[in-house]
């Protein structure tokens, strides 16, 4: 995962991936008009990779006699934070709005960088972490990436990331998870 998120990196140079890169925004984020509804489900969704849910998710663990998983949670959650801040300081890569014309912005103008995105990160963090800790079946497991997925789909949606912003934090916040997993020796195959 480590190359991969490398490559992914490297791809900023190559402008016929950047070409691609916007191409695929503008079918997410569409310059017509939406239906209202759809943009407040957006903005709900998109709220899943916020690191506020992630402390109200290890507060309603920790209610429910998971304390050692809820500490797990809230303590990768603030690594997870300042490693995606240090990666958007490093690769300073414009937020779309700052990057095009003529996108839409549903709710906020989030500030700072665009890769990777925190919220993907976060999402997927989450999955990882929830999907590794506990003996799920597998429909459980990738119940839970496929939400991850559409948290990354909303961020391109409400025009704040790219797809390579979107893959960048997926490969981030699962290798996180995984990585935090294996340092606690909990891991659940």
């Amino acid at each position: 995962m480590l190359a991969f998120f490398c490559i992914l990196a490297l791809s900023f140079v190559w402008t016929s991936w950047e070409s691609a890169d916007i191409r695929l925004f503008q079918l997410f984020n569409g310059k017509g008009g939406r239906p209202g509804w759809l943009d407040l489900s957006m903005l709900v969704v998109t709220q899943l990779g916020n690191g506020l849910f992630a402390y109200l998710a290890a507060f309603i663990f920790y209610m429910h006699s998971q304390k050692l998983f809820s500490y797990e949670l809230a303590v990768g959650n603030i690594f997870l934070w300042l490693i995606v801040e240090i990666l958007k300081l490093f690769f300073h890569r414009k937020r779309p709005y700052n990057a095009l014309t003529q996108i839409r912005i549903v709710g906020i103008r989030e500030r700072g960088a665009s890769f990777p995105s925190g919220h993907t990160s976060q999402a997927f963090f989450m999955a990882s972490l929830v999907s590794n800790y506990f003996i799920l079946g597998q429909g459980i497991k990738i119940s839970f990436y496929l939400i991850a997925l559409c948290v990354g789909i909303t961020r391109m949606y409400v025009g704040m990331h790219f797809p390579r912003d979107i893959l960048g934090g997926a490969v981030l916040g699962t290798s996180w998870g995984m990585l935090c997993m294996i340092l606690i020796g909990n891991w659940h195959l």
